[in-house]
């Protein structure tokens, strides 16, 4: 029979912290001591007397007399720990755990030729690179899915939390790596919601950087961000470009209409100042969550007045068959 070293059980404040499944049994306490109260006052009845005449008062040794209700007191505290153990106690452990939320993401990058034109230094898609680079290694809950696109998209990366695997992903997209030349941004918004659409988190967000109209692909943009909507996903677009006459001139109308069908938010970053800041609000915006979550335990204390009943129980039967009984009952 093993006992919890802890003893913060055996004080009788603990049975105070308690709660109780069957807590009507805790009215039979009071039942040990009225058995010993009627037994003490049968016994004394049965009892037969004898009147001896001394010339001196006998004195009654007083410790004779304390020890003789030991058996008694055993038996007492067996019946009580049995009662305890059927109101059954229990401890209430409440266990508080913060879980961080993150969001699930994807960020889709346009590597057309017009991505290449240094009206934002050194080139609109290096700025984009780096400033994403930035933007995605704050975001250490989230999970962030990479989609490269010109005249068609292709997957750079599935969606991960490994921030250091996305961020070499995104330093390694150079323009000459898809063949297909225009801007398919329908398709590539369209592959985005792949990618995410089935998650059971519930933010999803797609981001959407290009300079420029839908001129490649065969899903229509404005089709494609209803189908974001649809699941869910919230579309920011962002159109990069300086604001100066340029051949490849930035058109922001797609882009626009985009986001606002999905219920996202359209940005137009003439520099990679204004890039810069516009990736600080959505970073802003879509803040991981955290989440209190608080689980209670039960912690069953019964088994400590099982064990506790059945050790008085064998020292009371041991008292009974030795002569010590005898000897505290003289």
């Amino acid at each position: 029979m093993k006992f919890d070293l802890n003893y913060s059980w055996l004080k009788l404040k603990t049975i105070f912290t308690y709660d109780w499944e069957n807590p009507f049994f805790l009215y039979l306490i009071p039942l040990p001591l009225v058995i010993i109260l009627i037994s003490s006052l049968i016994n004394r009845r049965k009892k037969s007397r004898i009147s001896l005449s001394f010339s001196a008062p006998m004195e009654q040794n007083k410790w004779v007399r304390l020890i003789s209700f030991i058996p008694k007191t055993i038996e007492s505290l067996c019946l009580l720990c049995i009662i305890l153990a059927i109101a059954s106690p229990f401890k209430k452990i409440i266990q508080t755990e913060i879980k961080h939320g993150g969001v699930d993401m994807v960020m889709a990058l346009d590597l057309s030729s017009s991505m290449l034109t240094q009206d934002v230094s050194p080139s609109r898609l290096e700025v984009a690179k780096k400033l994403a680079i930035l933007f995605a290694k704050n975001r250490n809950q989230d999970q962030i899915s990479l989609v490269a696109f010109a005249g068609s998209p292709y997957l750079a990366s599935p969606l991960t939390s490994d921030l250091t695997y996305i961020t070499k992903a995104i330093s390694l997209l150079e323009s000459r790596q898809i063949k297909e030349e225009g801007t398919a941004l329908g398709d590539a918004l369209g592959m985005s919601i792949n990618q995410i659409r089935e998650e059971k988190n519930p933010k999803k967000v797609a981001i959407v950087i290009s300079d420029g109209n839908n001129t490649a692909g065969n899903l229509d943009p404005i089709t494609a961000a209803s189908l974001a909507k649809s699941f869910g996903i919230k579309v920011y677009t962002i159109a990069v470009g300086s604001n100066k006459p340029s051949l490849d001139p930035v058109d922001e109308s797609t882009l626009r209409l985009m986001a606002e069908k999905s219920n996202g938010q359209f940005y137009r970053a003439t520099d990679s100042k204004t890039l810069s800041a516009i990736f600080k609000e959505i970073d802003f915006l879509e803040k991981s969550r955290s989440l209190k979550v608080s689980t209670e335990i039960h912690e069953d204390a019964k088994p400590i007045f099982i064990k506790l009943a059945f050790l008085f129980f064998c020292i009371s039967i041991l008292l009974k068959l030795t002569p010590i009984s005898n000897i505290l009952e003289d």
